[in-house]
């Protein structure tokens, strides 16, 4: 189960100002190089929310495994100063599980289409006070791959928001605005928060990062897939707080225009999401429009 805390391990920002960086961050880039002296060295690039840094090392024998790029790894560096000024060297490397991904501080800055979007996100998640919906956004994020679709994924494929990152940017401008139209405070808040971010969570599932459909896509609508992706989450949720559970339910799949749900929003989370889910989708739309013309 994980904590209330930011992962332990160092933020890929300090690389320079720790003695060793050893943990699990996304590998963005897997290169080979040729130096002054036309011999070969090698060059891998992780990143996390709050950097991306090169890793250097000259010869295989510290990677054990093959490396992929856009996979988790586990690596072991420290910074050195020698030679034509400071860099990183690496140590050690391999493979890692997609389940090493667990917090949103090790979401990739490389891969968001701008940076401040994947710090709101990390803000906005580690300002929720509730330990069991923090942990309920970590364990939907960070079921399989969900977390690294959710910051490449459109929001739509001709609507609103349909570019690459486009469903991270309109998740938080749905936040935004549900946070900014009563205030809510406390246990709300972080309801509010849960819910806005994560209302569009199945278009992880129907949407690729390069704006296409997928095969289930192509069979089922992302409302559906919302509930089953965040069903695990929210039977454990159920079991300490079943009233939060049944309100995130309720705000997800409550009757909307053309939506196949019969229950009208009742609960004031509910109407609060719909009328900013559909402020930021129409907004983006009226100035995609505007660019048409």
């Amino acid at each position: 189960m994980l904590t209330h805390t930011k992962i332990n391990q160092p933020l890929l920002s300090q690389s320079f100002d720790i003695p060793r960086l050893k943990g699990n961050y996304f590998l963005t880039g897997l290169s080979t190089r040729i130096d002054d002296k036309r011999q070969p060295y090698f060059v891998l690039q992780v990143s996390d929310c709050t950097s991306t840094v090169n890793l250097y090392c000259r010869d295989l024998s510290c990677i054990n495994g093959d490396l992929q790029p856009q996979t988790m790894t586990s690596i072991e560096a420290r910074a050195c100063d020698v030679g034509k000024g400071p860099y990183i060297h690496l140590k050690y490397a391999e493979s890692a599980s997609i389940a090493s991904l667990k917090s949103v501080v090790q979401l990739p800055l490389e891969l968001s289409l701008k940076p401040e979007y994947l710090g709101e996100l990390v803000e906005l998640v580690h300002s929720i006070e509730n330990r069991e919906l923090y942990n309920f956004v970590h364990n939907v994020l960070f079921l399989g791959d969900t977390g690294i679709r959710f910051i490449q994924c459109p929001a739509s494929l001709n609507y609103h928001h349909n570019y690459k990152g486009g469903l991270l940017e309109h998740s938080l401008e749905v936040c935004r605005s549900a946070l900014a139209k009563s205030k809510p405070q406390g246990i709300k808040r972080d309801l509010a928060i849960v819910a806005s971010l994560l209302h569009d969570i199945g278009k992880t599932q129907t949407f690729t990062s390069d704006g296409k459909r997928t095969d289930i896509g192509y069979l089922i609508d992302h409302q559906d897939l919302t509930l089953e992706i965040c069903a695990p989450a929210l039977g454990k949720l159920a079991k300490s707080y079943p009233n939060y559970a049944n309100e995130l339910r309720h705000a997800w799949t409550c009757a909307s225009p053309g939506a196949r749900y019969g229950f009208k929003a009742k609960t004031s989370l509910a109407r609060r999401l719909r009328v900013s889910d559909r402020e930021s989708a129409s907004l983006d739309s009226s100035a995609l429009q505007s660019l048409k013309r």
